[in-house]
This record gives structure tokens, C-alpha cells and sequence, in this order.
């Protein structure tokens, strides 16, 4: 019996790799990954020895010639992502997002018009609701968005994604669309706020340095975030509908989440508290109501316990 096929760009990135093991392991399904870091990466390495599964080393702003046919799914993870990154060259984050994924789309309407395309948003398209004070928390998802008058360069990254969630509505294929918050665990980089506190304690210097120290989020493991990727994708019901990702529970300021970190690590360092990260909202937290009417698995991982096996995972490097 032929398995369905499965495509995921972005799939040697952080959560693109979790997705990419967890869908192997409901051995329904041929998996093709799609990303530009090379074949010899341990972790591709590793996914290459199970049948079901190939990799396809490839830039998707070179899309001619390339025929993306006959798969039953397609998530999309592939991006420039990074605060630094995208502050650094924001013109080319949202002309790479916002276009590769446009070439994507026509790829699939012509050649695989009856796939289904998990789009893989950001919380971040709910920033001017926020800047504005106009925010309910936990935030739903079925709210009017808005875009601001002046725009800053961090703002590239989610104009990009509310570009492609526009691009979707308008193509008629069939879709979902998702919206990550703040999700962390074991080969999430250095990017993100957990680990780069896990980064700084394990530096020589005497003190540790947090940004945004009053700002809160609420973190979601990267099993649980997974959980509800694959609940909501493979489910007929969330069919051109959008859903919040993420865990409502154990909001924490980040001098608090800094503190936990500190004690879990063993570490003396003094903590010296800096000033807020330009554009970075004062509160972040998801409404999942939605996204749980879809789902099996409705459990989430205590946040000390997620952050435990997140230091686990990074000793081991």
C-alpha cells in the first residue's frame, strides 16, 4: 500500500526536526525535508535512517524547474527568524519570507493542487494589539489584526507572516494556519530567551545580564507544542482555519524565569537587570480553547521540568 506523502520545509530548523521524527514514528507516511543546511548534519543524519524518510538540500528561492506533486501535506516552516537577524537585514526578512513562500504556493496549485498546507505563522502578528493596549489574554485567535502607521525593523518578520497568511485565504488551496508561542526544548539554538539564559550561566563572567526583565511569557515544551501541530494538521475540522500553539499556564515574568534557570543550573552569578528589547511586548500568552476542541493529548509539561531536560540536552554538546 502506497503512504501518503508528507512535505516539510524548514525541517532540519528546531521545531521542523521534532515534527519531521514525530510523523515518522506514526509510520503512515513517505516524509520528504526540505532546507538549505547540508546533508551531513547530525541531526539529518539521524532522520535518514528510517526508510520513510528523504532529504532534499535546497535553496526555495530557486524554485525553477522544481515540481512539488502529489503530496497529501505540506508544512511550512522555512524562514529568517532571529530578533538579531531580522533587526539586522529587515527588508530581506520579509521579502525572503513573504516571496519564497509565494513561489511555494504557485509550486503547489500547479502541481499538487489537492495538498493541504500547514502554515506556521507567529505570535507576533498580535504586537500593535499589544503596543496599543488593546490585547486580551490569553489573546484568541479570531481577532482583527492591524498594522501600524510607522514600521520597525523587527516588524518585518510578522508583516511577512501576516503576508502569508493573506497569500493562503487568497490562493484556494486548502490550509491551516498556526500561530507559535514561545516554544522551547532540546535543539532550539541560542536564540531564544531559555536558551540563551542557559548560555550566559555557563559563561566565566560573574554576572548575567537580563533584557526585559518585567516582560512575561508563558512557554510551551516542544512534545506539547508538537502534540498540537500534528492534532490540529492532520484533522479535516481545522481546514482553512487558524489556531494559537502554544501553553496558557505558568505565565512568568522573565527575571523569574531567569532565577529558576539560575537555580536549576547551580549557578552564583549575579543577575544585573537591563532594559526593555525594543519592540518586545510586555505580555504574551495564548487562548488554546480553540486549538483543544481539535485535539487528543491536552496535557502540558511543568515548566521546570521542560527547562530541566532543555539543560540536560545542552550539557550533552
Amino acid at each position: 500500500m502506497t503512504k501518503n506523502k508528507i512535505l516539510i520545509t524548514g525541517g532540519a530548523g528546531f521545531i521542523g526536526y521534532h515534527l519531521c521524527k514525530r510523523i515518522l514514528d506514526l509510520k503512515k507516511y513517505q516524509l520528504t525535508c526540505v532546507d538549505v543546511k547540508k546533508k551531513n548534519n547530525y541531526l539529518i543524519k539521524e532522520l535518514l535512517k528510517n526508510k520513510n524518510f528523504k532529504y532534499l538540500k535546497l535553496d526555495l528561492n530557486q524554485l525553477s524547474g522544481k515540481k512539488f506533486s502529489n503530496f497529501k501535506f505540506v508544512f511550512h516552516l522555512a524562514a529568517i527568524v532571529g530578533v538579531k537577524q531580522v533587526n539586522k537585514k529587515p527588508l530581506d526578512s520579509f521579502t525572503m519570507n513573504a516571496f519564497i513562500f509565494s513561489k511555494l504556493v504557485n509550486n503547489l496549485k500547479k502541481y499538487s493542487p489537492k495538498t493541504k498546507i500547514i502554515f506556521f505563522s507567529t505570535s507576533e502578528v498580535y504586537g500593535p494589539l499589544s503596543d496599543l493596549g488593546k490585547l486580551k489574554y490569553p489573546t484568541n485567535e479570531d481577532i482583527n489584526l492591524i498594522i501600524p502607521s510607522m514600521t520597525r525593523a523587527r516588524d518585518s518578520y510578522y508583516l511577512s507572516k501576516i503576508f502569508g497568511e493573506k497569500i493562503l485565504e487568497l490562493s484556494k488551496l486548502n490550509y491551516c494556519i498556526l500561530r507559535p508561542h514561545n516554544i522551547y526544548g532540546p535543539n532550539m539554538g541560542f536564540k531564544h530567551v531559555i536558551s540563551e539564559l542557559i548560555k550566559k550561566f555557563n559563561m566565566k563572567k560573574n554576572t548575567c545580564k537580563i533584557y526585559s526583565p518585567d516582560h512575561t511569557r508563558s512557554f510551551c515544551y516542544i512534545d506539547d507544542a508538537v502534540n498540537q501541530i500534528i492534532g490540529l494538521s492532520l484533522n479535516a475540522k481545522s481546514n482553512r482555519k487558524t489556531f494559537n500553539i502554544g501553553n496558557p499556564k505558568e505565565e512568568i515574568k522573565i527575571k523569574k524565569l531567569a532565577i529558576l534557570i539560575k537555580k536549576l543550573l547551580g549557578s552564583k552569578k549575579r543577575l544585573i537587570y537591563g532594559p526593555n528589547t525594543k519592540g518586545s511586548p510586555k505580555r504574551r500568552v495564548p487562548n488554546v480553547n480553540k486549538t483543544f476542541k481539535l485535539i487528543d493529548k491536552k496535557n502540558f509539561t511543568p515548566l521546570k521540568l521542560g527547562i530541566k531536560k532543555t539543560i540536560i540536552w545542552y550539557e550533552k554538546l
